[in-house]
């Protein structure tokens, strides 16, 4: 494979008391990296990642979006400032946003955050990291109109745009955007920042984004011949101490079989595995098999209702390549759920009260949706 390039992640600080200086990236960095699976509740199809690195920068993945109406405040905020052990108001940055793909499952709540964001809610997002098909294009998959929704895909859109000529735009870092376009491109912020790290050019190059010693190796984004919306997924791994995770969006068995054919399985097996496309309808055994994920620890981001229904949304068959009973029910009465390989985000035992509250993220909800600890 061609020699990895590495963009170091290293946003300057907003000026806040409460934010620490930077440490040199130059250094080694030692420390725990917690990977939390998010789930606000257990209905929502949605898919959040939260990842606090050893100097506590907070990267998300996602982030979904919760069941209680697209109106609704977001939640992420809240569990962000639990997690790093803040109030409810005080101040925090996410060093790095990355997006799988343009489906509001996965997008919706920072699109939330962004479309009225205004210096008081308390917060800077500092890198947002994706590479989704041009927008304004028709898409022509064969799921038809229903496999884009443009209303919705819209305020993440505009939220991008008034984020940044809220905070003002310097840059993405990784990105060689030039400077004279800055200041609010005759487009918008939104169609400067897509695919300007992450795209096919520095995939085939070998592109890595190191955020404070965390290693996000991207696999593979997408390409014109995709289907679905699903298949362009971008897919990657993080690394960090030896242990690593992998990220599948909701890649489905024509990008499972299209990952296969441009990176050797080895490149691609994990410690962890997030199941594609929340472990229904997503790659097929044979993706599966060819990395091992039946001895790796999974990670499905998948609601109760899809996980108990076996038969209307296929995800008993994923079970069973993975060595699991095909019923629920099944997985249940062996205590399968105690074996700590399986975690599952609508059969956790503990959930926020509300969401948006930070007193709401207890010690327990958020010790049962920490995933893992690397670097102990």
């Amino acid at each position: 494979m061609p020699e990895t390039e590495i963009h170091t992640v290293e946003s300057p600080a907003a000026e806040s008391p409460e934010t620490p200086a930077a440490p040199n990236e130059s250094e080694s960095v030692h420390g725990t990296v917690e990977l939390y699976q998010l789930a606000p509740e257990n209905q929502s199809l949605m898919m959040s990642y939260v990842i606090v690195t050893p100097s506590k920068k907070v990267i998300v993945i996602d982030g979904g979006t919760d069941g209680y109406g697209q109106s609704s405040p977001s939640y992420l905020p809240s569990a962000i400032r639990a997690i790093l052990g803040l109030g409810q108001k005080d101040y925090f940055e996410v060093e790095a946003w990355f997006f799988t793909h343009m489906h509001n499952d996965h997008y919706y709540e920072l699109a939330k955050m962004l479309k009225r964001y205004k210096e008081s809610d308390n917060y800077r997002i500092n890198n947002i990291y994706f590479d989704f098909p041009d927008y304004g294009t028709e898409w022509t998959s064969k799921a038809g109109d229903k496999d884009f929704e443009k209303t919705n895909f819209d305020i993440l859109v505009k939220g991008i745009n008034h984020y940044y000529e809220t905070v003002g735009f310097s840059g993405i870092v990784g990105a060689d955007i030039p400077n004279d376009q800055w200041n609010a491109p005759d487009d918008g912020f939104y169609n400067l920042i897509n695919g300007a790290v992450i795209n096919e050019e520095a995939v085939e190059k070998g592109l890595t984004i190191r955020v404070d010693g965390v290693d996000f190796r991207i696999l593979m984004t997408w390409w014109s011949g995709s289907s679905t919306i699903n298949n362009t997924s971008v897919i990657f791994r993080m690394e960090y101490d030896g242990n690593s995770v992998l990220f599948l969006g909701d890649c489905g068995e024509e990008e499972g079989r299209r990952l296969l054919e441009y990176r050797s399985a080895e490149e691609i097996k994990s410690d962890y595995i997030q199941m594609g496309h929340h472990g229904q309808g997503g790659p097929d055994k044979a993706f599966y098999d060819a990395i091992d994920a039946k001895d790796s620890i999974r990670l499905w981001p998948t609601p109760e209702w899809v996980w108990s229904n076996a038969q209307t949304y296929a995800i008993g068959k994923t079970r069973s390549w993975m060595g699991l009973p095909y019923e629920a029910k099944d997985f249940q009465k062996e205590k399968l759920f105690s074996t700590g390989r399986d975690f599952v985000a609508g059969c956790y035992k503990n959930y926020p009260k509300q969401g948006t509250k930070v007193e709401s993220w207890t010690e327990k909800v958020l010790t049962e949706q920490c995933v893992a600890v690397f670097g102990e």
